[in-house]
Parts: structure tokens; C-alpha cells; sequence
């Protein structure tokens, strides 16, 4: 579906599409090499992670602008149209996200902000609010922010060269948040795009039988590295030794659970 769209949705732009399997075994490779021949498939031979696969494609894609899009994405309308027309008119901006909806075509919230130690720790313990995330997002109009979301992630091509691939060391989640803050550092701006928007289907990979485990570990890695990477020692120690416990406490439910 997110293929149909592509082809159905982008009109008026010279474009290539890569699609990089990470070792699926659903067939879905030999979906696409069937279905979408002008597709330049990537297929790996085991799971690399979310990084390494888009850095595969990244390396061998040759457009002024790169886009890291989810396999549980459609576009609604030609949305890369407008967000190429926009970013050749503000070449201040080397990342940008369109809004994103879910399946019933409300906001999607997205953090537009540089994430805190104490966002990190109300997500912790649970009590992170996404309503002012969507507070946030208020507006119609295109303006600079601190971060924007990896749904449908929008880069020039020149941030890449000045801020390099992204981080292989994320398997999955938190490499677009890390992406932004290399960005800003760079002294480069984001730009959150509302003008135009992305349909995602939210978790349709992370949620499939057999694979929620490792996502719940990938993250779990993913987050302690993180931590380590952007935070003092002081609040790296209080993060990552509340979030062991939470993790440890989550797997004994489970077990309590399992075993009743």
C-alpha cells in the first residue's frame, strides 16, 4: 500500500524508490521485486536495524533531498511536491516532517521539542502527557523546531555530508531524535511542515507475531544508549537505574502472569 501510493501520489518530481528487507520471511521481498519492478531492493541476509538498513539506501540514492519513510505509510496527495517547492525556497531548513495522521485521519502527536531528563523520566514511570505534544503542534503554518518525528523524515542531502549517516548504534527508535540534535548542532534548522500530510498506520512492523520481544529489548538498548550519549552522569545514572527497574519489574508481571 505504501508503494501504491508512492507511485499513485508523487507526480512532477524525477524520484527513485529503495526498499531495504531486513531479512523478512513473508515473502515480502519477492513482493516487491514481483510488483515493483523500477524498485531498487536492498535485501539483507539478517536484520540490521532500522539505521543501518536506511543508511544502505542512503548511501546509494542520489537526490538533492532524501526522505526516510515507514513501510506503514500512504500518502494522501503529493505531498513531496509541496515539500520539495518549500525547501528550495527555505534553504535554511536541512530536516523536515509533514504532518502525520493516524488511520482515522486525526493528529498524530509528535514531540517538536528537544527531549529533557524529565520528559525521559515521566516516560519512565508513565505519566509523559502526549496532549502537550499536540498542543504544540497547534497552527497551520511552517516554522522551525528543535526535533520532528522518523514517520516521514525529509533531509537534504547536505546535512548528511555535514552531520553525517545516521547512528548504527540505534537498532530502533531514538535515531531521528539523535539525527536532529547532530542537525542543530551542525547549525542547520528543522522545520515542522503542516501544510501537507502522511497517513501512518502506527506500529504495523513492532506489533507483528514473533518479533514484539526483541522491540521491547532493541528499545529498551536503544534508550540506555541514548541516555548515555545526550545527559549528565547525574541524570544518566537516575535514567538508566529507573528504567532497569521498571524493565525488570515489567518482566516479572509478565512471569506473574504467565505463571498464575
Amino acid at each position: 500500500n505504501c508503494l501504491e501510493s508512492l507511485q499513485t501520489h508523487t507526480i512532477g518530481l524525477v524520484h527513485e524508490i529503495f526498499v531495504v528487507d531486513n531479512a523478512s520471511t513473508d515473502g515480502s521481498a519477492d513482493a516487491v521485486s514481483k510488483g515493483f519492478p523500477q524498485v531498487q531492493l536492498i535485501r539483507n541476509g539478517k536484520n540490521k536495524g532500522l539505521s543501518t538498513a536506511a543508511n544502505q539506501a542512503f548511501k546509494r540514492s542520489h537526490g538533492r533531498y532524501i526522505v526516510l519513510l515507514n513501510s506503514d505509510t500512504i500518502l494522501l496527495e503529493n505531498s513531496f511536491l509541496k515539500i520539495v517547492r518549500f525547501l528550495d525556497g527555505n534553504p535554511e531548513f536541512s530536516v523536515l516532517s509533514p504532518k502525520i495522521v493516524d488511520e482515522s485521519d486525526q493528529t498524530c502527536p509528535m514531540r517538536l521539542w528537544q527531549d529533557s531528563p524529565k520528559d525521559a523520566l515521566l516516560k519512565i514511570i508513565g505519566k509523559y502527557n502526549p496532549v502537550d505534544e499536540l498542543r504544540d503542534m497547534s497552527g497551520n503554518g511552517a516554522r522551525e523546531v528543535e526535533a520532528v518525528g522518523g514517520a516521514c523524515f525529509v533531509l537534504r542531502r547536505s546535512i548528511i555530508e555535514s552531520a553525517g549517516l545516521l547512528d548504527e548504534k540505534y537498532f530502533l527508535y531514538n535515531e531521528e531524535d539523535d539525527f536532529c540534535r547532530r542537525t542543530r548542532k551542525a547549525g542547520k534548522k528543522i522545520c515542522y511542515f503542516p501544510e501537507t500530510s502522511v497517513k501512518h498506520l502506527l506500529g504495523q512492523s513492532t506489533h507483528q507475531p514473533g518479533v514484539r520481544e526483541r522491540v521491547i529489548m532493541e528499545t529498551y538498548k536503544s534508550n540506555l544508549y541514548f541516555y548515555s550519549k545526550y545527559y549528565s552522569v547525574g541524570w544518566n545514572v537516575i535514567l538508566r537505574s529507573l528504567y532497569k527497574l521498571t524493565f525488570i519489574l515489567s518482566i516479572f508481571r509478565s512471569l506473574i502472569n504467565f505463571f498464575p
